[in-house]
């Protein structure tokens, strides 16, 4: 089955793409639901440090836009993916100076790493569409790797077994 997935996702990023999108967008508004249950069967002495509510219902608001628009989501979301990594990458660089003054640091591979990874997300962030069909495509290509290596190993279990 999750050959066939694989397939699908190389053949056809896009649609591949506002598929997960939707699948999302029914978690979130699932987990949202689950959220406002919890609200409202938590103990009135725990209610102050609750937010469970807003949780719940800014979930559900976010998987019905998932759900309702998949493309719009799916053309912002490798910017938003692009930030994040540029963030991530600053905080990244901050650690390796931090580590500098580190005896048997190797801060500056972690210094060139952060740079490269922040230059992958301002060309994610330039260049968003064929970021997310690229994206698309090799998850495909890795999940087809990886069943057809699993089929491979239970083939060769089963007649070794044999």
């Amino acid at each position: 089955m999750l050959i066939v997935l694989s397939i699908f996702l190389i053949s056809r990023p896009t649609q591949s793409l506002n598929f997960l999108v939707i699948t999302f967008g029914v978690i979130l508004a699932i987990n949202g639901l689950i959220h406002i249950i919890s609200y409202f069967s938590t103990k009135d002495d725990f209610m102050i440090f609750n937010f469970e509510l807003i949780q719940g219902i800014i979930s559900i608001i976010t998987g019905l836009l998932f759900i309702f628009q998949p493309r719009i989501i799916s053309a912002f979301l490798p910017f938003f993916v692009g930030v994040w990594i540029i963030i991530e990458s600053a905080i990244k660089f901050q650690v390796a100076l931090n580590l500098r003054g580190i005896e048997g640091t190797n801060w500056i591979m972690m210094l060139v790493l952060s740079i490269l990874t922040a230059i992958i997300g301002i060309i994610i962030i330039l260049n968003p569409f064929a970021s997310a069909i690229a994206l698309t495509t090799v998850c495909g290509i890795l999940l087809l790797i990886s069943e057809a290596i699993n089929l491979c190993e239970s083939i060769y279990l089963i007649a070794k077994l044999k």
